[in-house]
């Protein structure tokens, strides 16, 4: 089957894999799982990480090992092995793919429950840039974390948040996100966080209307978009709700406008309008803490809801299918979805159960 795919795919290089638009109904078929061996760890939405490796074209899955506590790296196209990541002594709670496009460089960064993070140079034969001790003092979570690459600029950028913990404290400190170097991993400063939000999640953004570079942290409460070198000109977004959680979120660009598609507990799919700083759309999913969903292509999402995931349909603002998962029982949500063009299977799947499985779903 690997040469077959080597025959077939060969003209499929690494910039349209990285360009790819799905463009098929996500009608999606169980096909097997590829590991029961992930770590049922703390986090709430990098729970695993997939890739296409710019150094050999090759698609890959990065998982914690729960019986190792290594980060194992995976062939999608034979599931097999590549390489085993040391470095943690403790389970890990984010862990997630970037590309400098600059130079091509290529890391997977991770947290573990000591807040200690570990940047892995895949471009170096995987060997550990930096290991750095976030914080022993204070029994915090950290929940996401980014690595952050301006244009025209050497300086390079680790950013990490803080968790659901964090608001219990009255020190600003604790509860803001911090930056680190990314070139020498020194500590540069921490993040405006007057109100003490909890952070879910970051993202980073290129406003290229002002040419500012902005984090966006989604938070309880707000969310809050930092200017990365001026405080003075950062903002919050805001519902007029009493108590809700941004969970989860990515950033799109339609009709030359920049927009935030963000979940909430609440159940509501959120889409702002990131210039003019307000809501454009609300869609009600009726899911209570609706964490993690993914966009398929410019019709649906795929959102996650107990032991199924729903295809949600934009156009017609419905669900049109739910499907249950094949490994999954009562005691065994679905924790984290994502997509990726296989290598054998092409437009696909993976959901990551609590029990500690990987399951891959394709169209083909």
């Amino acid at each position: 089957m690997e040469s077959d795919y080597k025959n077939e795919k060969s003209s499929l290089e690494y910039k349209d894999k990285i360009n790819y638009k799905f463009k098929k109904n996500p009608n999606l078929k169980y096909n097997h799982v590829i590991t029961d061996l992930i770590d049922d760890w703390l986090g709430i939405n990098d729970l695993f990480e997939i890739f296409i490796s710019y150094r050999d074209n090759k698609e890959y899955l990065a998982y914690p090992n729960k019986e190792t506590k290594n980060i194992d790296i995976i062939q999608l196209i034979n599931n097999k092995i590549q390489i085993s990541l040391e470095g943690h002594d403790s389970r890990i709670t984010t862990l997630k793919y970037f590309i400098n496009n600059k130079k091509n460089n290529e890391f997977l960064i991770s947290a573990d429950y000591e807040r200690i993070i570990i940047i892995f140079d895949i471009t170096n034969d995987y060997n550990i840039k930096y290991k750095i001790n976030t914080q022993k003092d204070y029994d915090y979570t950290i929940y996401s974390v980014l690595l952050f690459f301006p244009k025209n600029s050497e300086d390079n950028y680790i950013i990490i948040s803080t968790s659901n913990i964090a608001y219990y404290y009255e020190n600003t400190e604790i509860t803001s996100a911090k930056i680190y170097s990314l070139n020498d991993g020194s500590f540069i400063k921490y993040i405006n966080n007057s109100y003490q939000n909890a952070i879910y999640y970051l993202l980073s953004w290129y406003n290229i209307k002002e040419n500012k570079y902005y984090i966006i942290q989604l938070a309880r409460y707000f969310i809050m978009i930092n200017d990365l070198y001026d405080d003075e000109n950062s903002y919050d977004l805001y519902k007029n709700d009493e108590d809700c959680h941004n969970c989860f979120g990515f950033i799109y660009i339609k009709n030359n406008r920049d927009y935030l598609c963000s979940s909430d507990s609440l159940g509501y799919i959120n889409i702002w309008d990131l210039y003019d700083k307000k809501i454009v759309k609300i869609m009600n999913t009726n899911i209570n803490n609706l964490e993690h969903f993914i966009e398929w292509n410019n019709k649906y999402i795929i959102i996650i809801d107990k032991f199924y995931f729903k295809v949600f349909d934009l156009q017609q603002n419905k669900f049109i299918s739910k499907i249950k998962s094949k490994t999954s029982d009562e005691k065994d949500k679905i924790r984290c979805i994502k997509k990726i063009y296989h290598p054998i299977y092409e437009e696909s799947l993976l959901i990551m159960n609590y029990e500690n499985t990987i399951e891959l779903w394709s169209v083909k």
